[in-house]
């Protein structure tokens, strides 16, 4: 099944309808003139998403940093042992102790979903669907199915005016005024 064409004439929604409801595996690269997200599939569920235009603080490493799991001096040394072996990032974290095989799978899930819910928001752009075997990280990646990406990515929409009209920048701070409880 190759599918193509553009997001005015089928939306998001109905291409991870489609591809979930048939099981298939496969990529799906989707396009605007300044973003290009490839999603994968595994008989229908979201293994991976990934954007060339992914912005720094997005990427795992600057994610765990910002979490507090992780000092920039760790990430920074960590990176440099990826340029040097080439071994995922993940794999060198694990090995030198700095996260476990549930934070990697946690962070692994967190970046993968802000991809695709980010694509709720286009509402122009190409798509195409290319049936393929996908390669994972089995070990760090649980597969995510697309029907819950739907609801979630639904949700995020309807309640995204709500959230702007209080939130009006990306980078306002918020302080505790009392104790919960």
């Amino acid at each position: 099944m190759a599918l193509k064409g553009t997001l005015k004439d089928f939306g998001i929604a109905d291409i991870f309808q489609l591809i979930s409801h048939q099981s298939k595996t496969g990529v799906l690269q989707l396009q605007t003139k300044v973003q290009d997200v490839l999603v994968y599939f595994v008989n229908g569920d979201v293994v991976r998403a990934e954007s060339t235009t992914r912005k720094q603080r997005d990427l795992l490493g600057s994610m765990m940093v910002r979490a507090e799991m992780l000092s920039q001096d760790q990430l920074e040394q960590a990176l440099d042992v990826q340029k040097r072996t080439l071994k995922r990032l993940g794999d060198i974290l694990i090995e030198q102790r700095l996260a476990s095989d549930d934070d990697l799978r946690g962070f692994a899930h967190l970046q993968t979903t802000e991809t695709v819910y980010r694509l709720f928001t286009w509402d122009a752009g190409t798509y195409e669907f290319s049936p393929e075997d996908v390669d994972y990280d089995r070990d760090h990646v649980e597969p995510i199915r697309s029907e819950n990406v739907l609801m979630e990515g639904f949700r995020m929409v309807d309640e995204w005016p709500m959230i702007r009209k209080k939130i009006t920048a990306y980078d306002m701070t918020f302080a505790e005024l009392k104790e919960l409880g």
